[in-house]
């Protein structure tokens, strides 16, 4: 079976800029020691490690993706949340999982490949130190369909690969064979320029150049004598991977291929996607599906604020997130609906496509129409344009202190009224953008008129008010947690993309892009998080191209996410679908939560 490498290992001294930083969780007592550097062969990583005292012997684990990461080990599907199935070098072997006592961090354990390795621990350093390899031949062929490249190792062997633009390096714990031709092959093949040998010491580097970006498949082999053996194609397709990470939660990459529409004879007939996604199952007893924003509970702030998704994760201590609906990047604030325990924390003024949930396992997506309306004591009844949006609009919007402490003026000459309780207390007069706060209480909220001229005789200081909200479908009253975002791709397993309808710009369902959404499946209470990004040789999808992958994923109902540099699935430590370097910040996401966070009333 080959293998692709999902993301190059960072040495510590270099990743420091672009690190995810996980605080320490309370780890469990059997836990004997534990870090966050590891020492391979004397090369420095940063890594997390435990050591656990179980039936009275001591084991080391480490943290997944360092595994496959540093030593080269390929992830293989497993069903069991309780062992992972893994393969190096060998038949197939599983290795213990382990998580630390918030169910955060998920470890495997290194005794699979151990033998006659020597294990030091130092501070938080864990130093690992492996048999002396040799890299006994490198052989080149070319094939029908691409370049073969063949590594000839004298024993199994810690292995590492990684990518910038058209070169290729693999990094592997083996010194070079004296009969082994050193520096560059440059003799070409169909798709390899050159091959460049660079002994380290008891470790080599080979740089491979080829004519355009393409990505390695990888086949580790045992017999007769280890090697590794590289295949450069331009129809590579990575292999599938279903891995149970918890229990009621799979970790799942696929590449989907979709029936093409070709303009010319020479367009492909198909064309593929990768995806991968998280299956929720929001029955299980562990887990809860949060949104959550950059900021944290009771900041001053409010949801106005950008942070990466795994630093948002990080911060309200979930085990993993995707990103959630659209906002404004200048403003940093929320366009869409966000409603969290029962909170409203920003409502929409369109009407586009909704996801809202709740902890039996029932889930709703449509497009969602939410109103808020204000009726005075002398009976007018004044209509509401949103609720604590960055979507600002001619009328007059309302905004809680979930939005924050303090109201600033987003446009000119705005008008703010100060409620508290059922009872209109102040009015104040806005001039230029930014100038001039307002506080929002905490019993109470405020109206920023726009543009509205009758607003200060129709809301006088003194005036009495009552609200009411109205939802269509009115089936989204009853859920606790809702994300907005848009357009719907699917309902009832047809396709109902439709951009225009929910006043997206002309074009938008076109663009190409990476792509996030969440899902209902057929079964109930399961719901994918899920990105789509080009396949190794193809293009973005566009939101056409990503509710047909969803399709065929087994999606009944699905919403767009944000996307583009948004895109984000994180887990465990670990970014699934992009490299950590790439990360852009958002406002909200939708978050894994190992057990139920802290509730807070409705407003």
């Amino acid at each position: 079976m080959k293998m692709t490498y999902r993301k190059a290992l960072i040495p510590l001294l270099t990743a420091v800029s672009c690190q995810i930083l996980i605080a320490d969780g309370a780890i469990s007592a059997n836990i004997a020691d534990s870090g966050n550097v590891i020492q391979l062969n004397g090369q420095t990583w940063s890594g997390r490690w435990i050591k656990k005292v179980e039936q009275g012997q001591q084991n080391l684990y480490v943290q997944e993706d360092w595994l496959t990461g540093g030593l080269g080990v390929q992830m293989m599907d497993s069903d069991k949340a309780d062992r992972q199935k893994l393969r190096w070098f060998s038949s197939p072997t599983f290795s213990q999982v382990t998580f630390d006592n918030t169910g955060r961090l998920r470890y495997l354990s290194l005794a699979p490949f151990t033998e006659q390795w020597r294990t030091e621990i130092s501070g938080p350093t864990l130093n690992i130190y492996t048999p002396d390899a040799q890299m006994q031949s490198l052989r080149r062929s070319k094939q029908v369909w691409g370049d073969r490249i063949a590594i000839d190792l004298s024993r199994r062997t810690p292995w590492r690969v990684s990518q910038q633009g058209n070169t290729i390096t693999i990094f592997v714990s083996a010194e070079v064979s004296p009969d082994l031709p050193i520096g560059s092959n440059a003799i070409a093949g169909n798709l390899v320029k050159s091959v460049n040998v660079l002994p380290m010491g008891k470790s080599t580097q080979i740089q491979i150049l080829l004519n355009e970006s393409l990505q390695p498949a990888i086949e580790m082999l045992s017999s007769p004598s280890p090697k590794l053996v590289i295949d450069l194609r331009r129809d590579y397709i990575p292999p599938s991977l279903t891995v149970q990470w918890a229990e009621g939660l799979r970790r799942i990459e696929r590449v989907v291929e979709i029936p093409n529409k070709p303009k010319t004879d020479k367009d492909p007939k198909t064309i593929k996607f990768s995806v991968t996604a998280l299956e929720v199952d929001l029955k299980s007893p562990r887990l809860r599906l949060r949104p959550i924003w950059s900021n944290p509970e009771g900041s001053p702030e409010g949801i106005m604020g950008l942070m990466p998704v795994p630093q948002m994760v990080e911060q309200s201590q979930a085990i993993g997130a995707i990103n959630g609906g659209f906002f404004n990047r200048i403003r940093k604030l929320p366009v869409g609906a966000i409603r969290e325990g029962n909170r409203w924390i920003a409502g929409t003024a369109l009407v586009r496509g909704a996801i809202a949930w709740n902890e039996q396992g029932d889930a709703i997506i449509d497009r969602l129409n939410f109103n808020e309306e204000i009726s005075t004591a002398n009976q007018a009844k004044i209509a509401l344009t949103n609720l604590n949006s960055g979507y600002v609009q001619r009328g007059i919007a309302r905004y809680t202190s979930n939005w924050g402490s303090l109201y600033t003026p987003l446009t000119e000459n705005e008008l703010i009224i100060v409620v508290r309780g059922d009872r209109v207390t102040a009015q104040y007069q806005g001039s230029a953008v930014g100038v001039g706060q307002v506080a929002i209480p905490s019993d109470g909220y405020v109206l920023v008129a726009r543009q509205t001229p009758d607003a200060a005789n129709q809301l006088p200081v003194g005036m009495t008010v009552r609200g009411r909200q109205a939802f269509i479908p009115d089936k989204f009253a009853s859920f606790p947690n809702l994300i907005g975002a848009g357009p719907l791709l699917l309902k009832n397993g047809s396709l109902s993309l439709d951009g225009k309808v929910e006043q997206f710009q002309a074009g938008f369902d076109t663009q190409a892009a990476n792509r996030s959404a969440i899902a209902t499946t057929k079964e109930k209470g399961k719901l994918l998080l899920a990105t789509v990004q080009a396949a190794p040789d193809g293009v973005a999808p566009n939101l056409l191209q990503t509710a047909e992958v969803l399709k065929k994923m087994g999606a009944v109902d699905a919403l767009n996410l944000d996307g583009g540099s948004s895109s984000t699935l994180f887990l465990g430590g670990e970014v699934l679908n992009r490299s950590v370097t790439e990360i852009a910040p958002v406002n909200n996401a939708i978050a894994i939560f190992i057990a139920p966070p802290p509730s807070k009333p409705q407003f």
